[in-house]
């Protein structure tokens, strides 16, 4: 029998929530942040200006990051 957390292959409850978590808090903080471009653009240049699939892209590097973070502090 393989004892599979000696070999790191399970995934961990914590490991699913904090993927979740960074997920949805990039995806916020990214939404959020594409609305402060989309203001600051309108009010300086009279159209509109903003960065295409920002909150998508937001969430994906917040969840690597928030991996990265996680693997550092198991070792």
């Amino acid at each position: 029998m393989i004892d599979h957390k000696r070999h790191g292959v399970g995934v961990s409850t914590r490991t699913v929530l904090v993927a979740v978590l960074a997920l949805t808090a990039g995806f916020v903080a990214g939404i959020v942040l594409s609305e402060i471009i989309g203001i600051i653009g309108f009010l300086l240049f009279s159209r509109d200006v903003g960065i295409r699939y920002l909150p998508i892209l937001l969430a994906v590097v917040c969840a690597g990051a928030a991996h990265r973070v996680e693997i550092g502090t198991r070792r």
